[in-house]
């Protein structure tokens, strides 16, 4: 036996923080909390963590008794018959008489006098009518030096929490997923020694306890190859999850959400196509499995991809079906409303379905970790140049592998370490800094410390002489005709579009960094503008770029970042109807039309901009008036279109009766089928 636990012992990783707080309480340390609300989703290695703190309490002689919800009766009376057990209450020793709660409180006082005592219930959240009970008859009455661990899929909640008196009593312990190193290190304990077989369980369970367990069991017996997450370990994890879903309307919901990154409830009725009430979202969003994130609620990622890959190869047409809703739902807002705010988010969601490979095993990662971005300038200018030069001085291969979510497909990127510096290669931060407050952004964690920047370079009268000058930009702007250069020469703050000077991250290992730095490209791809770069000379971006939508320009390279390879520049022209144009190709890709958008016949050339602009000057309306007539065919509101033109809403109105008049309008209903029709 003592065998047994020393092994169990050695393979546990990644609980040092809840087994140090678990020997403080063995020590007797008096700030420990009596109750502990141990609480994490399904299978992330709770009742582990509970046989290691049985463990632990017996090798310092403490009492430790563990019982499973599941195996306890749902009285009071029936608690304590099991715990009875448990304390081996027949001996004989203890109060002949009284309440079975009298006889097991007697005994865990007597036994509190002289060692420590510790009490557990795993799967807490099946004791749901047993809560009130233990809280207000049992939990009072233990000897002040017990410890209580609650597990379960839940934190506690509920007078735990609205009582002052429990909540400073009660210690709340989640439980989360294994760091990197631990997985390797579990990996390495395994006897799975290779580098590529450690990563393949980090890409593959993210940290998960229990899909690590079952994962090393598949690779100990199948070894590598793609990801099967239709079948094996996955499925199981599915399985044991969807036990918290008994509802077939709510596993009906399940399965939706798990064709996305992010839902909510009006994105769920948009691709079920049903409605979809309070009550039964607020049933999904609060299984174990799901978690409200900034971007609204989240399926856990393995529920998710092993929950898409079964739906798919059960029902295909309805894998299908909805694929194709979601596809639609992201591109209509896109294209709906890419000219009244940012839509980067929105494109980062549709290239989840319509990326390549590439795409969807790199930049479709879980978004935990929060960035800021800082303009560069005078102020944090030398923040920027030691960014630079510990890039240089830390610079090394990179090696990173991701999983394509859509075929289980393992990926590998690589890079040399002189490859690796390629995306700063010649960045004068002081120089860009003065073509516009925005051009550098510096990428910030939330300890301030810089940990990638961009580039950006505004595309515009100001600049175009440098863009022609600059050896990484300027074989694309030499080669324009005069009647492509002064199309671009736009004067003022709103740029034709811009050029991709850099993006550039401190490690290139790090998920959250490159999902952070990859998002940038998505807050410039559907802006109306034109977007060009010209990218280190290496596979991956090209390819990269090309699953962008990015199009390859003959005809134009340079050789800037090692004097030798010549480099490519991709463009990507979303102006007027091109954006319509391009989400339409995008779709395609994938065998999604595109549907036409409300209010306008497909090919109706009122949609364009350009020909709008050509109506309300031949009606005599002057250039403010123009843009003002514009956001409001658009559909902004009049603070909307205050805060894009820095007016007031007064003269908003102002400019808006001017155009009514102009027009023989009374209304914007009015204005824009005039216009439009």
């Amino acid at each position: 036996m003592r065998f047994f636990e020393e092994r169990e012992d050695a393979f546990l990783v990644g609980r040092e923080r809840e087994r140090v707080l678990f020997e403080r309480f063995l020590n007797g340390d008096p700030e420990v909390r009596p109750v502990w609300s141990v609480y994490g989703t399904g299978g992330v290695g709770k009742s582990t963590l509970l046989d290691a703190f049985r463990r632990q309490a017996r090798s310092h002689g403490a009492a430790f008794y563990l019982l499973d919800s599941r195996e306890v009766g749902r009285t009071g009376e029936a608690f304590c018959e099991a715990l009875s057990e448990r304390m081996d209450l027949h001996d004989g020793r203890g109060a002949a008489n009284g309440s079975p709660l009298d006889r097991v409180l007697e005994r865990l006082h007597e036994e509190a006098s002289h060692r420590r005592v510790a009490i557990a219930i795993d799967t807490f959240e099946e004791m749901s009518l047993l809560e009130g009970w233990l809280r207000d008859e049992f939990l009072r009455r233990l000897p002040s030096e017990a410890l209580v661990l609650l597990s379960g899929r839940h934190p506690l909640r509920g007078q735990w929490l609205t009582s002052p008196a429990w909540r400073e009593r009660t210690h709340w312990l989640a439980i989360d997923h294994l760091e990197r190193d631990a997985v390797l290190d579990y990996a390495g304990k395994c006897g799975l020694a290779e580098p590529e077989q450690g990563e393949r369980l980090w890409e593959r369970t993210q940290g998960h306890g229990l899909s690590l367990a079952l994962a090393v069991a598949a690779e100990r017996i199948g070894g590598g190859g793609p990801v099967d997450l239709s079948s094996g370990w996955s499925s199981e994890l599915a399985a044991l999850w969807l036990k918290e879903v008994p509802d077939e309307e709510l596993r009906e919901l399940v399965e939706a959400a798990s064709m996305l990154r992010y839902f909510n409830q009006e994105v769920l009725e948009h691709i079920t196509e049903r409605r979809v009430g309070a009550s039964a979202f607020s049933g999904i969003a609060e299984l174990s499995f799901v978690r409200k994130t900034g971007n609204g609620w989240r399926l856990h990622d393995l529920m998710r991809e092993s929950t898409r890959a079964q739906l798919r190869e059960r029902a295909p047409g309805k894998f299908r079906k909805l694929m194709e809703r979601c596809v639609l739902y992201y591109a209509t807002l896109i294209r709906e409303s890419y000219r009244k705010r940012d839509v980067a988010a929105e494109v980062g969601e549709l290239f989840y379905y319509i990326g390549d490979q590439n795409i969807r095993a790199f930049l479709n990662a879980a978004d935990e970790q929060e960035y800021m971005w800082e303009p560069l300038s005078a102020a944090n200018l030398e923040e920027g140049i030691r960014y630079l030069r510990r890039r240089r001085d830390e610079a090394k291969p990179v090696t990173r592998r991701g999983v394509d979510p859509a075929t289980g497909e393992l990926l590998e990127l690589t890079l040399a370490k002189e490859e690796a510096l390629y995306s700063i290669a010649g960045l004068d931060l002081a120089e860009l800094a003065e073509l516009g407050p925005h051009t550098v952004q510096l990428m910030k964690g939330t300890d301030g410390t810089v940990c990638g920047l961009s580039a950006m370079i505004s595309i515009g009268a100001d600049t175009l002489d440098y863009l022609e000058r600059d050896p990484f930009s300027g074989p694309y702007f030499r080669s324009l005709t005069p009647a492509e250069r002064e199309a671009l020469a736009v004067p003022g703050p709103d740029p034709a579009g811009w050029f991709i000077r850099s993006i550039d991250i401190l490690d290139w290992n790090d998920s959250s960094m490159l999902l952070e730095a990859g998002s940038q490209m998505y807050n410039y791809m559907c802006a109306g503008k034109l977007f060009v770069t010209s990218p280190p000379p290496l596979e991956m971006f090209r390819e990269s770029h090309l699953g962008l939508g990015f199009r390859l320009l003959p005809n134009v390279t340079h050789c800037a970042y090692d004097g030798k390879t010549p480099a490519p520049a991709f463009a990507l022209d979303t102006r007027g109807e091109k954006l319509e144009a391009f989400l339409a190709a995008m779709l395609r890709r994938i065998g999604v039309d595109l549907e036409p958008a409300r209010g306008a016949a497909p090919g109706d050339p009122t949609r364009s901009p350009e020909e709008r602009e050509r109506r309300l000057a031949a009606l005599g309306l002057t250039e403010r008036e123009r843009e003002v007539a514009q956001l409001a065919i658009d559909g902004c509101s009049n603070a909307d279109i205050a805060a894009r033109l820095f007016v007031t809403e007064i003269t908003v109105k102002k400019h808006l009766s001017s155009v009514y008049a102009k027009t023989q309008v009374k209304n914007r209903g009015q204005l824009i089928k005039a216009i439009l029709q």
